[in-house]
C-alpha cells in the first residue's frame, strides 16, 4: 500500500512538474525560432510583404534577452503578490500574444514587437516556473523535478529546428500558439504553490494541495509535517523586517546564498558555451565540415537534451556537486582543445575541433546548464526566493549577452584562442569553487541547506 502511495505521488508531482514546464519548453521554441524563419524571412519567398533585412532579424534577436532583463524584475515581484500559478499562467498567456502577432502581422515592427512580448515571457519563465517546481516538490524528488527546466527547453529548440524544417511559416506559428493556449486552459486546474497558499492565511488549501501532491490523507504525518515547516518558515518571515537590499546584505545566510547563485550563474554563463553555440558553423567550417544551419543547430539541440536528460534521471542519485563539478571540468578540457586548435592553426586534424565541441555541448547539458537553476531554486527561503531568482536570472542574462557581444571582436583582435583560453580558465575555477565553496543540497530541507552558512565551517560539503 505505501509503495503504491510513494508510486501515485511521484507521478502525480512529475505531472503537475511537466506540465508547468510548458513555458520553458516554448521559450525553447522562442530561442530556436529565428534559426528556421530568419533565412525564410529574409528570402524571396518571404511571407512577409518584402524579404526582411539583416537589420530586421538583428534587432528580432536582441529584443528577446533585453526584453526578458525587464520582464524579471516584473515576475520577481508578481510572483510574490499574485501567487506562483497565476504567474505561469500569465507566461503562456503573453507567449499567446507573441505568436498571434507573428502569425497575423507579418511586418518588421510587429515581429520585433512580438519577440519583445516573447521576452517578457521568458524573464517570468525562469523566474515563476523553477520556484513553483521546487515549492510543490517533496525533497527526494526536487533535484530530478527541477532539472527539468532545462531539459524541456531543449526539447523546445529541437521541436521549432524539427517542424520549422518540415511545414510553412504560418502552420509553424499556429503550431506554436496552439500549445500556448492549451497550456494557458489546463494550468488553471493546476494546484497553486502551498508555499504561497499558506503566506496569504490558506492553510486549509495548502494541506489540502500538500495532500494531493503526495496522494495521502490530510492527517498523515507526512503532510502535517510539510505543513509545521511550511508555518515556521511562514513565522520567521512575518518576525523579520520589509526584504530590502540591506535586509539581504545583513543577513548572512541569505547573501551567501546569493553570492554563490551569481557565482554559478558567472560559471554557466562565461563557460563560453554560450557563444560557442552561437558560432559553432564557425568552428565547424574551420574544421571542413560544412553543415547547413538547420542541420547544424538540430545536432547541437540534441546534444544539449541528451546531457539535460541524463541530469534528470540521475541527479537525485549524484546529487549537485558531483555533475557540477565533473561538467564543468570536462568543459575546460574542450575549451583548452578548442583554443589549442586555434592556435596550431592548419596542422590540426579536423576531427579534433569537431569532438571537442560535441564533447563540451554534451557535457554542459549534463551538469553546467541545468544543475545552477536546481540549486537557486532550493537555497532561498521564500519570502525571498522569486526575488533572488530574478536576481541571478537578470545577472545571467547580462553576462550571456557579453559573451555573445565581445566574442567577435576579441577573436579578431587577440585571436580565437585567447577567447577559448579564458573560458577554459573560468570553468576550471569553477571546478574548484564547486568543490569547496557549493553545499550538497539533495534531500535535504532548506533549514539544513542554511545550515552551511550559519557556521563557520560547512556541516555538508
Amino acid at each position: 500500500m505505501d509503495r503504491r502511495k510513494t508510486e501515485s505521488s511521484a507521478k502525480r508531482q512529475i505531472l503537475t512538474a511537466l506540465i508547468a514546464t510548458v513555458p520553458t519548453f516554448t521559450y525553447g521554441i522562442q530561442i530556436g525560432w529565428l534559426s528556421p524563419m530568419g533565412p525564410l524571412l529574409k528570402s524571396a519567398a518571404t511571407p512577409a510583404q518584402a524579404p526582411l533585412s539583416d537589420n530586421d532579424i538583428s534587432w528580432m534577436a536582441a529584443a528577446l534577452p533585453l526584453a526578458a532583463i525587464c520582464g524579471i524584475p516584473f515576475f520577481s515581484y508578481a510572483s510574490d503578490r499574485l501567487g506562483r500559478k497565476i504567474c505561469v499562467i500569465l507566461v503562456s498567456l503573453l507567449s499567446c500574444i507573441s505568436w498571434t502577432i507573428k502569425l497575423t502581422v507579418i511586418m518588421p515592427p510587429a515581429l520585433i514587437a512580438a519577440r519583445v512580448i516573447a521576452g517578457l515571457a521568458a524573464g517570468g519563465c525562469f523566474v515563476v516556473v523553477p520556484v513553483y517546481v521546487k515549492e510543490i516538490s517533496e525533497d527526494s524528488l526536487r533535484g530530478a523535478l527541477g532539472s527539468l527546466t532545462m531539459t524541456v527547453c531543449k526539447l523546445g529548440v529541437i521541436f521549432v529546428y524539427a517542424v520549422g524544417m518540415a511545414v510553412s511559416y504560418k502552420v509553424n506559428q499556429a503550431v506554436y500558439l496552439a500549445v500556448a493556449c492549451v497550456h494557458v486552459v489546463v494550468f488553471c486546474f493546476m494546484p497553486e504553490s502551498p508555499n504561497f497558499l499558506l503566506k496569504v492565511g490558506k492553510e486549509k488549501q495548502a494541506a489540502s494541495t500538500i495532500s494531493w501532491l503526495r496522494g495521502l490523507d490530510k492527517n498523515h504525518k507526512t503532510v502535517t509535517g510539510e505543513l509545521l515547516k511550511l508555518k515556521e518558515e511562514q513565522r520567521q518571515f512575518e518576525e523579520m523586517a520589509s526584504v530590502t537590499l540591506i535586509s539581504v546584505v545583513r543577513n548572512r545566510t541569505t547573501f551567501s546564498a546569493l553570492r554563490m547563485t551569481l557565482m554559478l550563474m558567472a560559471m554557466q554563463t562565461l563557460s563560453g558555451c554560450f557563444a560557442l553555440m552561437n558560432y559553432a558553423a564557425d568552428v565547424f567550417r574551420r574544421a571542413g565540415t560544412e553543415w547547413s544551419p538547420n542541420t547544424l543547430a538540430l545536432f547541437m539541440g540534441s546534444l544539449q537534451l541528451a546531457g539535460s536528460f541524463f541530469t534528470t534521471v540521475s541527479i537525485e542519485k549524484f546529487g549537485r556537486k558531483i555533475p557540477l563539478a565533473c561538467s564543468s571540468l570536462v568543459v575546460s578540457i574542450c575549451m583548452t582543445t578548442l583554443a589549442t586548435c586555434f592556435y596550431l592553426g592548419t596542422g590540426v586534424v579536423s576531427w579534433l575541433p569537431v569532438t571537442a565541441v560535441c564533447v563540451c555541448i554534451l557535457a554542459y547539458g549534463a551538469g553546467l546548464a541545468p544543475v545552477p537553476m536546481v540549486i537557486m531554486a532550493e537555497v532561498f527561503t521564500f519570502q525571498v526566493r522569486a526575488r533572488m531568482a530574478g536576481a541571478s536570472m537578470a545577472f545571467s542574462f547580462f553576462c550571456s549577452s557579453m559573451t555573445v557581444l565581445f566574442y567577435t571582436p576579441i577573436a579578431n583582435q587577440f585571436g580565437a584562442y585567447v577567447v577559448f583560453y579564458t573560458f577554459a580558465t573560468v570553468t576550471l575555477f569553477g571546478v574548484v569553487y564547486t568543490i569547496f565553496c557549493v553545499p550538497e543540497t539533495k534531500g535535504k530541507s532548506l533549514e539544513e541547506i542554511q545550515k552551511y552558512w550559519k557556521k563557520t565551517e560547512p556541516v555538508f560539503v
